[in-house]
């Protein structure tokens, strides 16, 4: 039985067992807040520390944990190329923890790229350490099967010009959802779409301010359309992909013949995300209307499935990834529950499932006006 297979077979077999844990982290003071904090959750047990890299790799195989957490900044081999190494020998659900600065912020999207589930940072915004994050970061992490975090970013030779993008008012607009392994998700589907696709695209990944802006700076990098964080007032336009800002939630401000983004700040009473799929796709569906596709990714949770509801009522197409290749099948999963996806795909058939939604609502449009 090989080591994924087994730790299936002991979650199964004894759901209440504590989740194992192995802490990578070079600072002293660091691994015993980390690990003081972990022990106080009965449901949590460090199975060990690592103060660097190749420590981390040696106690993994040895000790063979439900969950890795990991230190960006280590001594001789740092936390992505220990994750690089973990998820090509011993795939194992890693959640990374960092500091805020822009700097760090690339280097945890990388992360997430390369298949860590999550992200936590190490200051919060009293300057304590986020423990009841962790806790419920560490508790989601262990509940991802091993096998479906394998993950590269999809090697495409796209580049800006590879078709004239068709820039302008949009009929059609694409709204894209997604929260834990997102990143990963949306490096499948945004850079598949083609520079010409006659849509406005925007994406909502649940992430902090700042890495949002260097998440639309990855995918724009990879991409055939042009991808940049949203700002405030700015038209909604075919041949542009605009990703919603961290602490903000996008919905639709100007309407009529120039549809634009109105960002508004998360409500500190507020328990939705933010940005919320929910709000974003509610907003945009009764101005849309059949000319509106909703997309739901991998994430934990429930956001989404209120604003595919409202995508549907005002006669949108609702397409969400298929449990086989989300990292967390909850948001996907209550759309697909709800009966709402008119499509369930693998994450590699997204963009085309969005290409041909695109294609009939461009030719029914076609249809209408001809007549």
């Amino acid at each position: 039985m090989g080591w994924n297979a087994g730790m299936k077979t002991a979650k199964r077999e004894g759901a209440r067992k504590p989740i194992r844990v192995l802490i990578g982290e070079d600072s002293v003071f660091m691994r015993r807040l980390i690990a003081d904090s972990l022990g106080a959750d009965p449901a949590i047990q460090v199975a060990g520390t690592a103060g660097d890299g190749r420590e981390v790799l040696r106690k993994l195989v040895e000790l063979r944990p439900d969950v890795v957490t990991l230190d960006l900044e280590m001594p001789h081999m740092d936390g992505l190329e220990t994750l690089r190494f973990i998820m090509s020998e011993w795939p194992t659900p890693v959640v990374i923890l960092s500091g805020r600065t822009a700097e760090k912020a690339r280097l945890v999207l990388t992360c997430l790229e390369c298949g860590a589930v999550d992200f936590v940072a190490k200051t919060s915004r009293g300057s304590r350490f986020p423990v009841a994050r962790l806790l419920d970061t560490i508790k989601l992490a262990a509940s991802v099967d091993a096998e479906k975090i394998r993950f590269a970013p999809p090697e495409l030779d796209l580049k800006h010009g590879a078709a004239p993008p068709q820039k302008g008012r949009t009929r059609c607009v694409v709204v894209i959802g997604a929260s834990t392994g997102g990143p990963q998700a949306l490096m499948e589907v945004v850079p598949r779409l083609p520079a010409d696709l006659p849509a406005a695209v925007i994406v909502v990944q649940h992430m902090p301010a700042t890495f949002t802006r260097y998440l639309a700076e990855r995918l724009d990098a990879r991409s055939a359309l042009r991808v940049r964080e949203a700002v405030d007032g700015e038209t909604i336009e075919s041949g542009r992909v605009l990703v919603a800002p961290g602490g903000t939630h996008l919905l639709l401000g100007g309407r009529g013949a120039d549809p634009a983004v109105m960002l508004l700040p998360r409500n500190e009473r507020q328990r939705t995300a933010s940005p919320s799929v929910d709000f974003a796709m509610t907003s945009l569906a009764p101005t849309f209307r059949r000319e509106m596709i909703a997309v739901v990714l991998t994430g934990m949770g429930r956001d989404g499935e209120a604003g595919c509801t409202a995508v549907r009522r005002y006669g949108g197409t609702v397409i969400c990834q298929d449990r086989e290749t989300s990292m967390i099948f909850g948001m996907p999963g209550a759309v697909a529950a709800a009966g709402l996806a008119a499509e369930s795909a693998p994450i590699e058939s997204i963009a085309g499932c969005i290409e041909r939604a695109v294609e009939r609502i461009e030719a029914g449009v076609t249809a209408v006006e001809s007549k």
